[in-house]
């Protein structure tokens, strides 16, 4: 948004967050003295916000962050800071020193894009005059932009206050409580993580509940209500709010990358903050301290226990409303002995068109009870035998088969081929089962499912080859630990995640792509079609956490995005741009 689009200013703070996305420990002390002195300039009747602390920090973040990332070219269209202000549109007076600040007080208005947004500025004066134009009838507080626009203004200290609306200005007053009332909803601890960030949103979760009301209205009234109604999506966003007593989010940039986090607070009395008092930590590991230490495309892990154990799961189940006799009748035998799961793919020396992308994977399940499991697993396997809509599958499940090199191992297998046509159900077609087996066999190789099954102290190890070496891998990291958990990189990335997560991902963008080029070099002529990506690039991390705080449930989400990431998908869409047609003055 810009000033002459001023009704819809809400919006640019949607623009604000995707430029921080896609585009520091510096000014850190600072933004933490500035963010309570920036919301004392919302209302305490604000029902939603947003704050730039420090916009002279925020920009000394980014160039450091895309000096990092190696791309000088993002150096032409100049500071970030300068890139930020053309998109208000503003001339002169504005103080880059400042802190930028939005509101809105109702859902009404949030809904309309409807509120004030307080620009910092060095001479209040000077910014109106080089900004606007006195209005023409004279009202109280209302001016013209340089387009026409008609907005109403007013000076406060170092702030000029610009909405669409008068009431808005003519009900404002300073308020220092809201500062206060962040720490009070979300905890000491929380607060003071929330004010190292570069930009910091707010919003009341009654306000959540109208406006995601309005989205499923519009989502309803659209050709995508078919598809949402199919998959019960009005419902599970419904759902999923109605507790919702606050919401918050942040971005934070770094020099290292970029992060968001989320904090969500739920009603003590509400159904998620029932779910959560059964939710504890099973697991006395770290996350990903049972997978082999070694170069991955993806890995993650759960703590089953976090989201309260296997009737929790059923539990939330329940609040979303779907129907849990989808889940297989095995489940309800190992289900309770569950404590968590681990799950990594690697590189494989055979590539994907020998051995798929599973071949050096290791599947850890931490249980109680192991035995119940391993049986559990033998007879899932065995009943995929037959044919399913036009698919016909063999399995072979065996126990502790002696192997060559010595011990024994559980061994499974499954194969899959089109089934006869007086066998397929009446639903099925041959084209959705020729690319189902054909993604199979990009997953798991030519000669489909053969893998390792073996019982450790407690858990159950599986692997999707035959490799001996990946089994002893896997065995050795689920049994003695020390694996991905003490990784160097993962570990200097643990402070933009939640510490104690109850879901953790973090998933290799270089390592990835050299997997998707392994891919696209099986179809004739996408060989090309994936760029080539640097392997030493750090990965993105994902963390979860749930709980309960005070009463009250609390989910906590975070993404973090490496420099090095943002760097290379900065350059694959600069590369689009300049290959596009009439880039190269083509016509």
């Amino acid at each position: 948004m810009s000033i002459k689009f001023l009704p819809a200013h809400f919006r640019f703070l949607a623009s604000v967050l995707s430029f921080l996305v896609v585009s520091s420990t510096f000014g850190r002390t600072a933004i933490a003295d500035r963010l309570a002195e920036a919301l004392g300039l919302v209302p305490s009747n604000a029902v939603a916000w947003a704050v730039i602390p420090s916009m002279s920090g925020l920009n000394a973040d980014l160039a450091d962050m895309l000096d990092r990332a190696n791309r000088p070219e993002l150096a032409v269209a100049g500071r970030p800071i300068d890139v930020l202000v053309s998109q208000f549109g503003i001339a002169a007076g504005f103080d880059e020193r400042g802190s930028l600040v939005a509101w809105t007080t109702t859902a009404e208005a949030m809904t309309e894009g409807e509120g004030v947004i307080a620009i910092p500025v060095e001479d209040s004066e000077r910014f109106i005059k080089a900004n606007f134009d006195p209005d023409p009838k004279q009202e109280p507080m209302a001016y013209r932009s340089k387009a026409g626009k008609k907005v109403f203004l007013k000076s406060v200290d170092t702030h000029v206050l610009i909405t669409a609306r008068r009431d808005f200005l003519d009900d404002w007053k300073p308020d220092t409580g809201t500062s206060a009332a962040l720490k009070a909803r979300f905890g000491a601890g929380v607060a003071k993580e929330m004010r190292t960030t570069d930009l910091l949103m707010w919003i009341d979760g009654g306000v959540l509940a109208k406006t995601r009301e309005a989205a499923i209205a519009a989502v309803e009234s659209s050709e995508l209500e078919v598809g949402m109604a199919g998959l019960g999506g009005n419902e599970l966003i419904q759902r999923l709010g109605d507790d919702v007593e606050d919401f918050a989010i942040s971005v934070d940039v770094d020099a290292l990358a970029i992060g968001l986090r989320s904090w969500t607070r739920f009603s003590s009395g509400g159904a998620w903050s029932n779910l959560a008092k059964s939710a504890t930590s099973g697991l006395d590991r770290p996350l990903l301290d049972r997978l082999p230490r070694q170069a991955f495309y993806m890995a993650m892990g759960v703590d089953f226990a976090g989201f309260g154990g296997y009737q929790g799961m059923l539990d939330v189940l329940g609040v979303l409303d779907i129907d849990t006799a989808m889940l297989p009748e095995w489940m309800a035998v190992i289900g309770p002995s569950m404590r968590g799961m681990e799950f990594a793919m690697y590189p494989s020396k055979l590539g994907v068109a020998m051995g798929g992308a599973l071949n050096d994977a290791s599947l850890l399940m931490d249980t109680t009870d192991p035995d119940a499991l391993r049986s559990a697993i033998g007879t899932s396997i065995k009943e995929m035998q037959g044919v399913t809509g036009a698919i016909e599958r063999k399995t072979v499940w065996e126990a502790d088969v002696t192997q060559r090199k010595g011990g024994t191992a559980d061994e499974f297998a499954m194969t899959g081929e089109i089934a006869p046509a007086s066998q397929r159900t009446d639903e099925a077609t041959v084209g959705d089962a020729s690319l189902q087996l054909t993604v199979e066999k990009m997953l798991l190789g030519p000669r489909g499912l053969k893998g390792f099954g073996q019982t450790i102290n407690d858990g159950y190890v599986m692997t999707f080859s035959r490799r001996p070496d990946v089994l002893q891998r896997s065995i050795e990291a689920g049994t003695t630990g020390g694996g991905l958990a003490v990784d160097p990189v993962l570990a200097s990335m643990q402070s933009w995640l939640p510490a104690d997560p109850d879901f953790e991902m973090f998933i290799d963008v270089g390592q990835l792509g050299k997997l998707a080029r392994q891919i696209a070099a099986l179809f004739p002529g996408a060989a090309g079609m994936i760029p080539e990506l640097p392997l030493t690039m750090p990965p993105i991390g994902v963390g979860v956490a749930f709980g309960l705080v005070e009463e009250k449930a609390s989910l906590e989400w975070s993404l973090v995005v490496p420099s090095e990431v943002v760097g290379a998908a900065v350059g694959v869409v600069f590369e689009e741009m300049i290959e596009a047609p009439g880039a190269k003055g083509e016509p």
